[in-house]
C-alpha cells in the first residue's frame, strides 16, 4: 500500500522513555512503529556496503594518477556530493596541491590558507553549511568556473603515524541539506582508507622514480665505461696493431708469428745532434712531433705499420700484421711521400732562416719474426737479420734519398725507376748491392717529376696483390 494511504496514528519526539523520535502508523487495521532509528540503521548499512566496496577498489591501486582520480570518483558517489577535491600536502614548500580537482585545473595553494589549507595545517574537521558564510572561503574559484558552492565538509588525510598528507574536501550534498554527523564519521572512514592507499601509491611511485634514476646512473655510467673503453682501445691501437690489439684481448696475450716477405723502413736525421743544441727543448719536441705526425699520417694512407720511433730514429714495415704481396711497393711509397715532405720543410725553413733536418731512409725486404713484449708497457717490435739490414741500409744512404737493397729492387723494379750504387761496405754486413729510388716509371706517374702514381700504378698493384 502506497504511503499516503496509511494512517498516521500519533507522531511523537524526543520524550521521556523514548529512544527516537518516530510515528505510529496504521495499515489495515494493524499497529507498527516507524523509528527513524531503522531509517538511520538502514542508511548506514547501505553506506557502509558501498565503503567496503570502495575499499576494496582503492586497495588496489597502486598508480597515484590513477588513485586520484579513483578517490574522487569514489568519495563523491559515496558522500552524495556535486563535487570533490583532493589536495595532497607538499611539506618542502609548504603548499597544498592537486593532481585533480573535478571541474578545475590543478590548484596550488600555501599551507594554511583556504579551508582546505587552514584543515591541512591544523588538522580539525570544517563541517560548513554556507561556504560564503565562512572568511576562509575563496569565492575566486566560484566567479572563474561559475559554480557556486554551497555546503563543505573538509577532512585531513593522514598516514599510519598519523601526519596530514591531504585533505578531502566534499562540495554540495545533492539533497541541498548541510553535511550531518554521519557524513562526518563517513568521510573519517573514507580518508583512513584513503590515507593508506596514497601511502602505498606514493611509497611504489618513490620505488619506480629510484628505479628510473638507478636505471638511468646505469645508462650514464654504461656510456662512460663505453668511452672509457673506446679510449682504452684507441690508446691500445696506438701501440699496437690492431689484429694484435683484439688477440691480447681476447686471449690475455698475442702469439709470436713468423712472416717471410716484410719490408723494413728505418729514417733518421742527419745532423740532429748539431741542430737540436741550437733550440729550445720546446721548439724541438714541436719539429720533431710534427715531422713524425705526418710520417703516422702516411703509414695510415700506405697500410704500412709504425714499430716505433728511437729518438729521431723512426722504424715502420709494410706486410704485417696481414702478410701481403705488394708491401715493397706501398713502402717505396710511402718514403717517397715523406721524402717530398721534408725538401718542401728544408725550404720553408731557409727561407726563414732556421736549421733543418736532412732525412735518409732506407729500405730493404726479407723476413721476420714480430710479436707483443713487456708485462707492463706493451710493445709491438720485429725481430731478424731483415731489420738490421735495414738499419744498415739508412746508415749507408745519403741525405735526402731513398737507399734499397738488392730483395727491395727486384720487389719494385716493376714500378720505379732506380739508380743502381753498386755493392756498399755495410757495418757488419759486408758488401751488399743497393740502389737509390729516384722516382716513379713515367707511364705509371701522374706528373712529369714522378712522385705521384696515377690510375694504372694502381690497377697493376691491384693485380699483383691478387
Amino acid at each position: 500500500m502506497a504511503e499516503e494511504q496509511k494512517e498516521i496514528v500519533w507522531q511523537y519526539g524526543r520524550r521521556q522513555g523514548d529512544s527516537l523520535p518516530g510515528v505510529i502508523l496504521k495499515e489495515d487495521g494493524r499497529y507498527y512503529v516507524k523509528s527513524a532509528f531503522y531509517a538511520n540503521l538502514n542508511e548506514q548499512v547501505t553506506r557502509l556496503s558501498m565503503l567496503m566496496d570502495v575499499s576494496r577498489s582503492i586497495m588496489a591501486e597502486i598508480d597515484l594518477d590513477s588513485l586520484l582520480q579513483l578517490i574522487m570518483q569514489k568519495v563523491t558517489l559515496v558522500m552524495n556530493a556535486d563535487r570533490s577535491s583532493l589536495f595532497l600536502v607538499d611539506h618542502e614548500k609548504k603548499q597544498l596541491w592537486t593532481r585533480v580537482a573535478q571541474g578545475a585545473s590543478e590548484i596550488r595553494l600555501p599551507l594554511g590558507e583556504g579551508i582546505a589549507g587552514d584543515v591541512a595545517l591544523t588538522g580539525k574537521t570544517a563541517n560548513i553549511p554556507d561556504a560564503y558564510e565562512d572568511i576562509r572561503f575563496n569565492k575566486e574559484f566560484d566567479i572563474k568556473t561559475g559554480y557556486r558552492t554551497k555546503s563543505i565538509l573538509c577532512m585531513g588525510i593522514r598516514n599510519q603515524s598519523g601526519k596530514i598528507i591531504g585533505t578531502i574536501q566534499v562540495l554540495n550534498k545533492k539533497d541541498e541539506t548541510a553535511f550531518s554527523e554521519s557524513d562526518e564519521a563517513l568521510l573519517a572512514a573514507f580518508c583512513g582508507l584513503a590515507g593508506i592507499s596514497l601511502e602505498n601509491a606514493r611509497a611504489y611511485e618513490e620505488l619506480q622514480l629510484e628505479r628510473d634514476s638507478l636505471e638511468i646512473r646505469v645508462q650514464e655510467r654504461t656510456k662512460e665505461l663505453a668511452s672509457e673503453k673506446k679510449k682504452s682501445d684507441e690508446l691500445l691501437l696506438n701501440i699496437l696493431p690492431f689484429e694484435i690489439a683484439e688477440e691480447l684481448k681476447t686471449k690475455g696475450e698475442a702469439e709470436p708469428r713468423n712472416f717471410e716477405k716484410v719490408t723494413v723502413m728505418f729514417t733518421d736525421f742527419k745532423g740532429f745532434t748539431q741542430v737540436a743544441e741550437t733550440m729550445t727543448a720546446e721548439s724541438l719536441v714541436s719539429d720533431l712531433d710534427n715531422c713524425f705526425y705526418y710520417f703516422d699520417e702516411v703509414m695510415d694512407r700506405r697500410k704500412v705499420e709504425k714499430i716505433k720511433t728511437i729518438g729521431d730514429s723512426y722504424m715502420c714495415a709494410g706486410g704485417l700484421p696481414n702478410a701481403n704481396n705488394t708491401n715493397p711497393i706501398e713502402v717505396v711509397l710511402a718514403a717517397m711521400e715523406i721524402k717530398n715532405f721534408m725538401e718542401k720543410l728544408k725550404e720553408i725553413k731557409t727561407n726563414m732562416g732556421q736549421a733543418y733536418w736532412e732525412l735518409r731512409i732506407g729500405i730493404h725486404t726479407g723476413p721476420v719474426i714480430a710479436g707483443v713484449v713487456g708485462k707492463r708497457k706493451f710493445a709491438f717490435d720485429i725481430w731478424g737479420d731483415t731489420v738490421n739490414t735495414a738499419s744498415r741500409m739508412e746508415s749507408s744512404g745519403y741525405p735526402g734519398e731513398i737507399n734499397i737493397s738488392e730483395a727491395t729492387y727486384q720487389e719494385i723494379k716493376d714500378f720505379f725507376v732506380c739508380e743502381a750504387r753498386g755493392k756498399i761496405a755495410a757495418k757488419n754486413k759486408g758488401d751488399i748491392e743497393m740502389y737509390f729510388v729516384k722516382r716513379i716509371i713515367p707511364e705509371l706517374s701522374n706528373d712529369e717529376g714522378g712522385q705521384v702514381p696515377n690510375q694504372t700504378f694502381f690497377q697493376k698493384l691491384e693485380r699483383l696483390g691478387s
